[in-house]
């Protein structure tokens, strides 16, 4: 079938790759979107948004995007961004004084 579209079946649409981008950073800001992990939860995001640049450009001989063409494209697909997602504890519990002090 990929070969009757012309479409080579190792490279998946744009599309999916964002879709799935945007699944894994929310996964990952859940999971590591604690209190005291704020400094770098930004870090990571650039960090992604560099090797998701440096893979899309690796998909065909020539470059897909220049940097500035692939920022306004990663600011059109409204990818999560980084959030704290813990609650912390009531003031009441901060304050009480250890058990075993």
């Amino acid at each position: 079938m990929a070969a009757l579209s012309g479409r080579d079946s190792t490279t998946p649409p744009a599309r999916r790759i964002w879709r799935t981008l945007g699944r894994k950073l929310q996964g990952y800001w859940n999971y590591y979107g604690v209190i005291g992990n704020s400094e770098r939860l930004p870090h990571y995001g650039h960090e992604v948004k560099g090797l998701v640049f440096k893979w899309l450009n690796r998909r065909s001989q020539r470059k897909s995007y220049t940097w500035t063409a692939f920022a306004a494209v990663w600011e059109s697909w409204k990818l999560p961004p980084p959030c704290i997602n813990e609650i912390p504890p009531p003031r009441s519990a901060r304050q009480r004084a250890p058990l075993h002090a």
